[in-house]
């Protein structure tokens, strides 16, 4: 039973896992790509061929150790940073994944995978060195380059934080416009906000928000009445010199940082992607300096 084992981790498994991740990849690629399997599949064929020439260099046995995992992880960074131009040309366009980074991702995990399992074989056949699994594992040095790329696409989608603000206003004609919101699609929703810059900490303010109201003018009837109602502790809009701007967003998961998502205030709740009961941090920003 071990011998069936063994054989079949050696030699099935990667083919049956990037079988299934073809048929994926296909399946998804029809409603969002008009997919060139011919393209695809020399594009994988030959990704794969180059991904494994590293591998030959197993044949130097002993002095691989030294010299030969050096020359892999440099020749792997090599081929990222190759693969991320290749992305921007037509051939690579060609493919049919149109950018879509789901497919994009599959298509190169089913390149790693049999990469590797490729890899292990030549260098488990041609070397005497009995650690052919974790000389396979050098081909991961090949995602360094695309995870850089791909970290750094994200990174620039990141607004700044301070980068525009809303200025509470009073609108003339603002009662006659919410006397016909639709009050029939309201959305409960957790709203935090200091009341006076001083404050050491958060209000919480459990409100309905309409859907097709943008944050922007929800927000100037949200402190309308907070003020009408408790006008001991009205939250204050302005300074001795001049309107504060407020900022709004979101944690998703977890209150950290990292988590914080920012809520365009010209947008209504279905363009910001709020959720039922969810948790608005709304913050007073001076220009471009925090002021809490």
């Amino acid at each position: 039973m071990a011998v069936l084992i063994m054989f079949f981790v050696q030699y099935l498994l990667a083919p049956l896992v990037c079988v299934f991740l073809m048929i994926v990849l296909v399946k998804l690629g029809k409603g969002r790509a008009m997919l060139s399997m011919k393209k695809l599949l020399l594009f994988i064929f030959v990704a794969v061929l180059l991904l494994v020439l590293p591998s030959l260099i197993g044949a130097v046995q002993y002095e691989f150790v030294w010299v030969g995992l050096y020359i892999n992880i440099i020749i792997y960074l090599i081929y990222g940073a190759l693969f991320n131009l290749f992305k921007k040309t037509k051939t690579f366009n060609a493919i049919g994944l149109n950018g879509v980074d789901k497919l994009i991702v599959i298509a190169i995990f089913i390149v790693m995978c049999l990469s590797i399992w490729v890899y292990y074989l030549i260098f488990d056949y041609i070397s005497d060195l009995n650690f052919s699994a974790w000389a396979s594992s050098l081909c991961l040095w090949f995602l360094v380059p695309l995870f850089y790329s791909f970290s750094r696409k994200l990174f620039l989608k990141i607004p700044s934080p301070f980068y525009k603000s809303w200025v509470v206003e009073r609108d003339l004609n603002d009662d006659e416009y919410w006397d016909n919101v639709d009050t029939f699609s309201l959305m409960q929703v957790t709203v935090k906000i200091k009341r006076i810059p001083d404050d050491q900490e958060y209000s919480s303010f459990s409100v309905k928000l309409p859907k097709d109201v943008t944050l922007g003018r929800w927000f100037n009837r949200f402190i309308e009445d907070q003020n009408i109602r408790f006008p001991n502790k009205a939250i204050e809009i302005e300074n001795e010199d001049q309107q504060f701007g407020w900022i709004f967003y979101t944690s998703r998961w977890l209150p950290a940082p990292i988590f914080t998502k920012m809520l365009d205030f010209d947008k209504d709740v279905s363009s910001n992607k709020l959720r039922n009961k969810s948790t608005l941090y709304i913050r007073r920003v001076l220009k471009e300096t925090e002021v809490e």
